[in-house]
């Protein structure tokens, strides 16, 4: 059975920098730019999660955001070195579509990551896959990975991906989920982050930190237990760190 770190205080910030976007830095937006039309708001939620994670999320040097590009779109990855962990962060919808869409002419940067990073996660049980196998070779992921993700591609130790997927509605969070997936997209691994949709907290309004403090943990998939969708746990206080 596999283990999976848990960087308790980095999901935190993470969830945090995803509630506020949706819950607070969208409304506000529209309040005070108000529009005939907003065309504009499928994209700012991605800018505002980002700007969040640079502001709240980076709380040692051990934590970078890097920077990447699909064409004309801008892409950031979380990078926690202590854990050897990277994060992408999408809704749940996004993350169910990526691998049903046929006919792609370059792969899609989370297909690549997942063929490189998580060639060793195995799915104990396997259903049909919904990313065709032979939707592109090793090789061309293997290249779009290091020309896409360059600074990560120099490591000389591998790195493990998680995907942090959210599904909201009406300027809201309903839930937040950690996902570890194999090359073809089956969960090997998830956790539900619902516990940690919390009130905005003293400690997270100021900018980062760079203590090298860092709270993890291992856990095996079998302690774990999730949520059910659409429903939103009691708010828990701030866990005191340090």
């Amino acid at each position: 059975m596999n283990n999976y770190s848990i960087n308790k205080k980095l999901l935190k910030r993470i969830v945090y920098s995803i509630n506020k976007a949706i819950t607070q830095d969208i409304p506000e937006y529209l309040t005070e730019s108000a529009k005939e039309t907003n065309n504009a708001v499928i994209h700012l939620r991605g800018d505002y999660i980002n700007h969040n994670l640079r502001r709240y999320a980076l709380y040692n040097n051990e934590i970078d955001l890097i920077p990447f590009r699909r064409f004309f779109w801008q892409g950031r990855i979380l990078l926690d070195s202590t854990n050897k962990i990277t994060y992408s962060i999408c809704s749940s919808t996004t993350l169910h579509r990526i691998p049903k869409k046929k006919d792609r002419s370059n792969p899609h940067f989370l297909q690549s990551i997942l063929a490189v990073e998580n060639s060793e996660c195995k799915c104990e049980y396997v259903q049909d896959s919904l990313f065709p196998i032979d939707a592109f070779d090793y090789e061309t992921l293997e290249d779009d990975y290091k020309n896409t993700f360059s600074l990560l591609a120099n490591s000389e130790e591998g790195f493990t991906h998680y995907v942090i997927s959210y599904e909201a509605n009406n300027n809201q969070v309903i839930s937040i989920n950690l996902e570890v997936l194999d090359p073809h997209f089956n969960v090997v691994f998830e956790r539900s982050l619902n516990d940690y949709i919390v009130p905005d907290f003293a400690d997270l309004t100021q900018p980062s930190d760079t203590s090298n403090n860092t709270q993890t943990e291992s856990e095996s998939t079998k302690s774990l237990i999730g949520f059910k969708p659409g429903i939103r746990p009691s708010l828990i206080e701030f866990e005191k760190e340090g």
